[in-house]
């Protein structure tokens, strides 16, 4: 198995419970560098870390993570209007990006986005995973095995207080 030096930035809600459940769980990855705007995050994940038996740099400026020696990869957890800005600097250091809901504001940025990845050939993977969870699943097996009958008209929404 290949071993994966990673960066996470954006240390919220979302961010902090990914570090400590997904990725510290997994033994191919170290976290070398984390990063968010406020220090008391940094914290509680700089201790998250330390009680999975590993010590990390962190940073209130993602261009100074980003810029830790060895890095493979990115993991970028931060509000969504830091999203485009962090994976493109990040492809552009050749670091491989994986972005938490790859939700842009602007048609611009998306095709900046994609040029950026064509240009540089780094990895850039959306990571939004709503679409795979139980019910989700459920609703589209009972679809596509006709229990629901004929579906004729289909809306959905991702309403919630972020």
């Amino acid at each position: 198995m290949n071993h994966i030096n990673a960066c996470v930035i954006g240390l919220g809600n979302r961010g902090l419970w990914l570090l400590e459940k997904v990725l510290l769980a997994n033994p191919g990855i170290t976290i070398t560098s984390i990063c968010d705007i406020y220090e008391d995050r940094i914290a509680t994940a700089a201790k998250a870390v330390q009680n999975h038996g590993g010590s990390v740099l962190g940073f209130t400026d993602y261009r100074q993570a980003l810029a830790v020696a060895g890095l493979d990869a990115v993991f970028i957890f931060s509000d969504w209007n830091t999203h485009t800005e962090i994976a493109v600097y990040a492809m552009r250091q050749g670091i491989a990006v994986a972005c938490e809901v790859g939700c842009e504001y602007t048609l611009e940025n998306c095709y900046r986005l994609v040029r950026t990845q064509e240009e540089t050939g780094t990895p850039y993977m959306f990571m939004e995973n709503c679409c795979w969870g139980k019910e989700e699943l459920l609703a589209t097996s009972l679809v596509r095995n006709h229990v629901l009958g004929t579906v004729v008209h289909c809306a959905g929404a991702y309403g919630h207080d972020l």
